[in-house]
Formats: structure tokens, sequence, C-alpha cells
């Protein structure tokens, strides 16, 4: 990858983390799931690229595990109540599906050695610790829901 593309990816996803991570520590729904979304374009881009140089279907599965979290943490504006038990349930499973995009992202790059920049396994480390300390405030009760803005 070109060295002016990797800066472009390492400052774009530097802020998203940290608005990520913002939004984790401030419990700003919006914020937290905006840094999220649109942290996944980076990994879909790349990979797209990747795929182009050495068509290796992991490319292919790493750009569909990205496009589904870019889909579960699209920031929308509906609004439902902690009485709305099924929707609390999703909340907490599609949670738990982006701490598992994450995490495997840092697998895929610190053990499976992709030819990823390390840096952005350290994103991915952040990102995961921010969706892990949402999970943990939201199920001991000190933290938001989130289920209304």
């Amino acid at each position: 990858m070109d060295s002016t593309v990797l800066w472009v990816f390492s400052i774009l996803g530097s802020v998203l983390t940290l608005l990520t991570l913002y939004g984790a520590l401030k419990a700003d729904r919006r914020f937290f799931l905006s840094g999220l979304c649109y942290f996944s374009i980076l990994p879909i881009i790349g990979e797209s690229m990747g795929y182009g140089a050495d068509k290796a279907s992991v490319h292919i599965i790493v750009v569909l595990v990205f496009i589904t979290q870019f889909i579960l943490a699209f920031p929308s504006k509906i609004e439902f109540g902690a009485d709305n038990v099924a929707a609390v349930k999703l909340v907490g499973k599609i949670s738990l599906a982006l701490l598992i995009f994450n995490i495997g992202g840092i697998i895929y790059i610190f053990c499976l050695h992709a030819g990823v920049p390390r840096r952005f396994g350290c994103f991915h480390i952040a990102l995961s610790l921010a969706i892990l300390y949402v999970i943990i405030k939201r199920l001991t009760g000190k933290g938001p829901v989130w289920l209304k803005q």
C-alpha cells in the first residue's frame, strides 16, 4: 500500500477510534456508533485494495465482516424504551457481534501476519475495549442502555 494511503488511513482511523472512545466514555450513542460505523469503511477499502493486488479470498471475507459491522453500527434515530424486551436483547447481541468482529481484526493483524501495519491492530484493540466497556457498564446497570438518545 502506498505510504500516502497508509497515512490517510492512519489519520482517519485515529480520529474515528477516538470518536468511538469519546462516545463510550461520555455515553453518547451517536458518537460511539458513528465512529465504529465509519471506521468500518477503512478495512473495507484496504481489503478491497488487497484483493485487487493478490486475489486472495481472505480479503473478501474481511470485507464482508466489516460491511456487516458498518450495517450493524450505522447510527439511526429510532428510539425504543427498556420495556421493549426484544430490542434490549437485540442490542446486547449486536454489541457482542461488534466485539467479536474487532477481536477478529486483532487476531487477523497480530496473529495471522496479514501484512497489515500493526497500528491498525491497535485501533481494533481500542475499539474492542470501548465496546467491552459499554457492554460491562450496561450489564452492571451503571451505564446507559442507550435505548433512547
